[in-house]
C-alpha cells in the first residue's frame, strides 16, 4: 500500500464514508486518511445526503444495510442528482445483492465483506484514474486548445446558466463581444505563429482583467472573444471595456486594436432562450457598429436596459 507521503497530490479525493457501524467507520476512515484522502463519515443514507448538500465530495463509499435510508436508496439518489460523485458499495450480504444489482442502481463498483484494504485501494485507484480521464476529456471538450479559454460550445451552456441565475436573483448580466481589428494584416506581416501568440496574449489579458470565479471569458471563434459579466453595474460596463482596450494597446501589437460590443440581458420574450438570442444579436450589432461605423479601437453599448 502506498504511504500518504509517496502518493501524488492529484490522487487525493474527498471521500464520504457511510456506515452505521462506528468501528467500521473508524477503521476505514483511518486507512483512507493514510492513503492520502480527506474523509468525512455519516451513519446512514439520510445523514449522507445532508452532508453532501453542504459539501462537495468526489467519492462515496457506502454500506448497503443501514437504518433510515439504506445504501441502495442512497446510490439511486446520488446517481440521479449527483452524477459527478463515484460510489463504491460495501456489503456483507453477498447472496442478497449482486454486482449487477448495485451497479444498475448507479454504483461505480462493489466490494464484499470481508475484504482487505489492498482490495479497497485497488478499486479506489481505478476509480481515481477514470475520474482523471473524464476530467481531461471534459477539459478538451470545453476549452480552446490554443488559448485555454472556454470555447463557443461551452459558451452556449454557461450563458443559459447565467441568464437563469440573473432572472432568479434579479441581478444584471452583460455580454461583451471583442474583435481584434487588423488581425489578418498582423498574421500576414508577422506569420501565423506570431498571430497565435497574439491570441494567447489577449486571452491572458482577459483573464487578468476579470473577476475570478464570477466573470467568464471565451474564445468565440477565430479572433473573436466574449465575456459574460454578472453583477456588473450598468454604468461600469463601458469602463470595463475601455480598461481592457487600453491594456491591450499597451501590449504594442500594432497594427491591431480592439472593437467591443456590449449588451445587457433583458427579459423580453417570456422564454430564456429567446432572450439570450436577443442579447447575442444586440452585442453582435454593437460590435459591428464599433468596428465599422465608429472605426474600431472603441467600445459601443447598445444602451437598451430592462424596464
Amino acid at each position: 500500500m502506498l504511504s500518504k507521503e509517496s502518493r501524488p497530490d492529484s490522487s487525493s479525493q474527498k471521500v464520504l464514508l457511510v456506515d452505521d457501524e462506528e468501528q467500521m467507520c473508524d477503521v476505514l476512515g483511518e486507512a483512507l486518511t493514510h492513503m492520502g484522502h480527506q474523509v468525512v463519515t455519516a451513519g446512514d443514507g439520510r445523514e449522507a445526503l445532508e452532508k453532501i448538500a453542504q459539501n462537495a465530495f468526489d467519492i462515496v463509499i457506502t454500506d448497503i444495510n443501514m437504518p433510515r435510508m439504506d445504501g441502495i436508496e442512497l446510490i439511486k439518489r446520488l446517481a440521479g442528482d449527483r452524477k459527478e460523485i463515484d460510489i463504491i458499495a460495501i456489503t456483507g450480504h453477498a447472496m442478497r445483492y449482486s454486482y449487477t444489482d448495485v451497479v444498475s442502481a448507479g454504483a461505480s463498483d462493489f466490494i464484499i465483506k470481508p475484504f482487505t484494504l489492498n482490495e479497497l485501494e485497488a478499486k479506489l485507484t481505478r476509480i481515481i484514474r477514470e475520474r482523471s480521464l473524464r476530467k481531461e476529456l471534459e477539459h478538451l471538450a470545453i476549452r480552446d486548445p490554443l488559448t485555454g479559454l472556454y470555447n463557443r460550445r461551452f459558451f452556449q451552456r454557461i450563458v443559459r446558466k447565467e441568464a437563469l441565475r440573473a432572472i432568479r436573483y434579479r441581478h444584471p448580466l452583460f455580454l461583451f463581444f471583442f474583435d481584434i481589428d487588423h488581425f489578418k494584416m498582423y498574421n500576414d506581416m508577422k506569420g501565423h505563429q506570431a498571430g497565435d501568440q497574439l491570441l494567447v496574449q489577449f486571452a491572458e489579458l482577459l483573464k487578468s482583467c476579470i473577476r475570478k470565479d464570477l466573470d467568464v471569458a471565451f474564445r468565440y471563434g477565430g479572433d473573436e472573444f466574449t465575456l459574460l459579466l454578472p453583477h456588473l453595474l450598468p454604468d461600469s460596463a463601458m469602463s470595463v471595456a475601455d480598461r481592457i482596450r487600453q491594456n491591450y494597446n499597451l501590449l504594442g501589437l500594432t497594427p491591431t486594436f480592439l472593437s467591443v460590443g456590449i449588451a445587457q440581458f433583458i427579459e423580453k420574450t417570456g422564454a430564456v432562450d429567446g432572450d439570450i438570442a436577443d442579447m447575442i444579436r444586440r452585442a453582435d450589432r454593437s460590435l459591428y457598429h464599433a468596428k465599422h461605423d465608429l472605426g474600431g479601437d472603441t467600445a459601443f453599448f447598445d444602451g437598451e436596459k430592462p424596464e
